[in-house]
């Protein structure tokens, strides 16, 4: 869960509009305080001063967020034939593995509930 910024809109923007007159970062957030566990006043922290400003410049408009290029991957579903056979089409492509190798299917162990697809020894 995300917590709540110390700095408002308001304040991200006059930060920003300092950024632009020149003013230095350090006194920046000597400008910025807020208040420590102990409610003593403390300066802004150099990771804090540099997420704000990105957030004032993203809220200005002066640099976009891109969308997610990547797309989540969807679950492909098999099927188990009536003999109780399983036929995975791209097995080889998600396991680099040659055609012609033998695998055994074991139980699952313990508290899994997952089956495992083991290679099996190959006989000499």
């Amino acid at each position: 869960m995300a917590r709540s910024s110390r700095w408002g809109k308001d304040d991200r923007s006059k930060m920003l509009k300092l950024v632009k007159q020149g003013v230095s970062e350090q006194e920046i957030r000597a400008k910025f305080t807020t208040k420590d566990r102990k409610g003593s006043a403390r300066e802004m922290t150099a990771v804090e001063f540099a997420q704000q400003l990105k957030q004032a410049m993203v809220e200005a408009g002066d640099i976009k967020q891109a969308p997610r290029k990547k797309q989540a991957a969807k679950p492909v579903g098999y099927k188990v034939t009536k003999t109780g056979r399983l036929t995975i089409t791209n097995f080889a492509e998600f396991t680099s593995v040659k055609g012609g190798e033998v695998f055994t299917l074991e139980r699952p162990r313990g508290r899994s509930k997952a089956w495992r697809l083991v290679p099996q020894p190959k006989k000499k």
